[in-house]
């Protein structure tokens, strides 16, 4: 994963933690240093991503990239891997605020996994920190709150509240039989 950030032209250096700064929620976090003299602040996160979602499967894309001045160092000049910044989460709430009840919950199904207060109908879940296990904890959560049966690549393909709960809407109109909970008996053969 750190080869595949540091494979960007505008990355100097590159390293990747498995953080849990939340209980049983760990992740991916990768920490890059721009080259050159480039601004930390200004440094463009999602064109590296979209590098490293063409090079590795979804589940090694970090969930956050931090660029950094420098990394932090041991005495002894290694990488204190320990002193790494956790990734800020800012800007989930910028944007269209839910129109409809099925949004609603989406949102706040959202922003309660992804650990933030509130989040806009278009922001994207795994810009904001989601990944795959969050995702299959999304699922579950929608099925019984809404009551629909989701797929994961249903979220993936659609990683927005407003795109998903459109998604949910076609999926709740269509023929299709819906898949309905074992009864005690069923689940015992």
């Amino acid at each position: 994963v750190e080869s595949a950030l540091a494979a960007h032209p505008g990355v100097d250096s590159a390293a990747v933690v498995v953080r849990e700064d939340r209980a049983d929620d760990q992740r991916l976090v990768g920490y890059v240093v721009p080259a050159g003299t480039a601004d930390p602040a200004a440094f463009d996160t999602e064109a590296v991503t979209d590098l490293v979602r063409e090079q590795l499967p979804e589940y090694m894309v970090p969930s956050a990239i931090v660029p950094l001045t420098e990394f932090p160092t041991t005495p002894s000049g290694k990488l204190d891997r320990g002193a790494l910044p956790a990734p800020g989460r800012t800007g989930a709430a910028a944007g269209r605020g839910p129109r409809t009840p099925r949004e609603e919950v989406l949102c706040r199904l959202f922003a309660e996994l992804l650990g933030v207060e509130e989040i806009a109908v278009d922001a994207d879940f795994f810009d904001h920190g989601g990944h795959s296990l969050l995702a299959t904890r999304l699922v579950g959560r929608i099925r019984n709150e809404l009551g629909v049966d989701v797929k994961v690549t249903t979220v993936f393909r659609n990683p927005t509240v407003a795109r998903l709960a459109d998604r949910i809407e076609k999926l709740t109109r269509s023929s299709r039989p819906q898949l309905r909970p074992m009864t005690a008996e069923e689940n015992r053969r």
